[in-house]
């Protein structure tokens, strides 16, 4: 990618929130996903089902920031694994400018600045960093939560107000997905997962989010197959992916040992078929050397079972016959240790 595109592109990170779910035992899944809806005169994918999150900001890369958990006594070993060194691939996102410490926060912030959730850990709760998230509740969140998103700078004194640390540690990397070339505005994503014990209390951010709810996965998916939610590609994808997991648990469990795996970098390239599109993604047999090479849909004059066809061994890509209706087909195991997306209408 050139210099030139690389500096149009944004870095961003999102926070998947999964939290037990200890009402409905009648569900397959015994968690809950949160995703908000997107206000209607949102500027980027307007309407939409998303995981919390947002662009990242200088002040998530401060300095003050490491001073800040220094102070608390966070010793080398809790620390040092969240900067820019790391032997497993990652995408150049987790390097320069945000690294997987600033990006954490960004993912953060950004959850607290939308949902008024503070996920945060205390000198106590230091000492069982390998349990679920912490998230704190009993201060002026709609006051704070102004505060931070009129200026990011405003989140480190928060935390130094009430005495508490970002709960970095409950962050563990799932993903990381690139817009496609197609679109004006695009950025660059660091997808996190956590989960909890017990559901926050929300209060979101209305200038930015129409409504929220706690789902669970397969419910989602569902959902949007029955074109009653939009969700785009990104979340529609790693829903698919927590549908492996029934249980909150073995989810989390299995996302803290494959963290240290790396990430292979989503870059969908778009392709016209004559019936529908097709987001080519990497590892397919077609998948384009240079994803950035074409600026517009790509056309094929040929259907998209025609098309899947070109591909001789290996599969890799969402056929969408319109907004709604889409399917996930790979037929390999992804470097990265992940699990494969599951077809919801198999379930």
């Amino acid at each position: 990618m050139s210099t030139q595109v690389a500096s149009k592109i944004r870095r961003s990170s999102s926070l998947i929130v999964l939290a037990k779910d200890h009402v409905v035992a009648r569900q397959p899944y015994d968690y809950n996903a949160l995703l908000l809806t997107r206000n209607s005169k949102s500027s980027f994918m307007p309407d939409s089902s998303v995981f919390p999150g947002g662009v990242c900001d200088a002040a998530d890369s401060s300095p003050a920031w490491e001073q800040h958990f220094r102070r608390y006594d966070v010793v080398a070993d809790k620390f040092d694994k969240f900067g820019n060194a790391t032997s497993a691939p990652r995408p150049l996102l987790f390097e320069g400018e945000t690294s997987p410490l600033s990006l954490r926060l960004t993912a953060i912030r950004e959850t607290f600045e939308e949902m008024g959730i503070l996920l945060c850990r205390d000198r106590k709760s230091l000492t069982s960093l390998g349990d679920f998230a912490k998230f704190y509740e009993q201060f002026d969140r709609p006051h704070w939560q102004h505060v931070v998103h009129n200026d990011a700078n405003k989140f480190l004194e928060l935390c130094q107000f009430l005495g508490v640390l970002p709960d970095i540690w409950s962050l563990h990397e799932w993903s990381a997905w690139r817009t496609p070339s197609t679109f004006k505005k695009r950025f660059e994503t660091a997808f996190f997962l956590t989960a909890l014990d017990t559901k926050p209390n929300l209060n979101i951010e209305p200038n930015e989010v129409k409504d929220c709810a706690w789902r669970s996965p397969l419910d989602y998916v569902k959902l949007a197959l029955d074109k009653q939610i939009w969700l785009p590609p990104p979340q529609f994808y790693e829903l698919s992916r927590c549908l492996n997991f029934k249980s909150l648990t073995s989810l989390y469990d299995f996302a803290k040992q494959r963290s240290d795996k790396g990430l292979i970098l989503f870059h969908p390239v778009m392709f016209k078929c004559l019936d529908g599109s097709v987001h080519l993604l990497p590892g397919d047999d077609v998948y384009p050397s240079d994803p950035d090479a074409c600026p517009d849909k790509i056309e094929t004059g040929l259907s998209m079972k025609d098309f899947r066809a070109l591909a001789t061994k290996n599969l890799h890509r969402s056929e969408h016959k319109n907004q709604h209706q889409s399917e996930l087909l790979i037929n390999f195991n992804p470097a990265d240790g992940q699990v494969n997306p599951l077809d919801a209408t198999t379930l």
